[in-house]
């Protein structure tokens, strides 16, 4: 609601607008030309329509939440980390059990050193004892026999600090998930496409970790997919409207998919090791893909969803429709024409602050019970 005089007040309009100047115009002008330049990237031979035929893979789409929904947040030496990975299949088949495990913060913590001494340096081995040990547990220990990946090819930016450690824990956990599925299906010979919810990619831990799980899923040829729901190419102003431009050319009537010029991924991301999976030392493993599901959409960009395919694809055309076309199967106007069972999975996983405050009221009370350490109730 305005303060009163506010409407009637022009001068503030010439204000604002007397400082953007001839040299703004002059660098928005160059905004432009780039914006040009990059939109001829894309050879129209590579902007292919979608085959809306039956796919035979079935669906099935990954999703974690967790790692930073804390029990007693507030009191962060004794909190509790929780983290779930689950599955959904797009048939409603029964899927394993979602992983669930609790990242207990005390004993990642030198919370006695009052009484022990400082022990900052024993922080390290008290964190590599928890990995050693989530390792020798399902379903990491079923992980490691199938791509050789052990504790030590997590590297030390893991040890780094708390936050660091909760994300890479994550992360394993679904890489670890992932891999069962997959071969869950292959021993039973049925074609299934598997979705990560997120970019098919892994930092934060040694070369040997990304190369490995790399080498598993090329040697098995697996089609996995991620969905990627927030991207630069699609926030960010020039990538956008360089893809903006891109739909209003080639998706006229008919859902298409093409996948990012390298130009343009250099423009957004910078550096080739983040988008480039060719490239030494990259942490990624599919090439991105843009795809307009619903082409008679209110604005051009609606229902434009981004994903990642395996660059063992590359050369294999028939792989990527199929792939594809899965996907294009399970498009959902619900959900912004993206994949439906991306959100169904990340319902079924989600660590919601109802659960959390259930958990953490019957926690607190067995606590005092059992310890007789009282935890004050505190406002999230």
């Amino acid at each position: 609601m305005p303060y009163t005089g506010q409407m009637n007040n022009p001068l503030g309009v010439s204000d604002f607008l007397e400082q953007v100047t001839e040299d703004d115009y002059k660098l928005l002008k160059e905004v432009q030309q780039q914006i040009e330049r990059l939109s001829d990237c894309l050879d129209k031979s590579a902007v292919r329509c979608i085959t809306p035929a039956s796919s035979s893979c079935r669906l099935v789409t990954i999703a974690v939440d967790g790692g930073s929904s804390l029990l007693f947040p507030q009191f962060r030496e004794i909190s509790l980390g929780m983290i779930r990975v689950s599955a959904f299949s797009s048939d409603l088949e029964k899927q394993p059990e979602p992983v669930v495990k609790v990242i207990k913060n005390y004993e990642l913590f030198d919370i006695l050193k009052a009484h022990n001494g400082s022990a900052s340096a024993s922080l390290q081995g008290k964190r590599r004892t928890y990995i050693q040990k989530l390792f020798s547990e399902s379903p990491l220990t079923e992980f490691s026999d199938e791509t050789g990946i052990q504790a030590d090819d997590l590297g030390e930016h893991i040890y780094k600090d708390l936050e660091s450690f909760t994300n890479i824990v994550r992360s394993v956990l679904e890489w670890a998930y992932i891999v069962t599925l997959a071969k869950r299906y292959r021993d039973a010979g049925i074609k299934v496409v598997l979705v990560r919810d997120g970019r098919l990619e892994q930092h934060g831990v040694k070369d040997s970790f990304v190369h490995k799980l790399k080498d598993y899923f090329d040697r098995h040829k697996t089609r996995i997919v991620g969905v990627v729901k927030s991207t630069k190419l699609l926030r960010e102003g020039v990538p956008s409207m360089v893809i903006l431009r891109w739909i209003e050319q080639h998706a006229s009537g008919t859902p298409v998919y093409f996948q990012v010029p390298k130009a343009l991924m250099d423009y957004t991301f910078g550096f080739e090791r983040q988008w480039n999976p060719d490239y030494d030392g990259s942490f990624v493993f599919g090439r991105r893909y843009v795809g307009k599901f619903f082409p008679e959409t209110f604005s051009p960009l609606q229902s434009v969803i981004t994903f990642d395919i395996p660059w063992y694809f590359a050369d294999d055309k028939q792989q990527i429709e199929d792939i594809i076309s899965t996907l294009y199967n399970h498009r959902s106007v619900l959900y912004g024409g993206s994949i439906a069972t991306v959100s169904e999975a990340h319902e079924r996983a989600s660590i919601d602050s109802n659960l959390v405050r259930v958990v953490e009221n019957e926690l607190r009370n067995q606590i005092q019970q059992n310890t007789g350490l009282r935890i004050p109730q505190m406002w999230r």
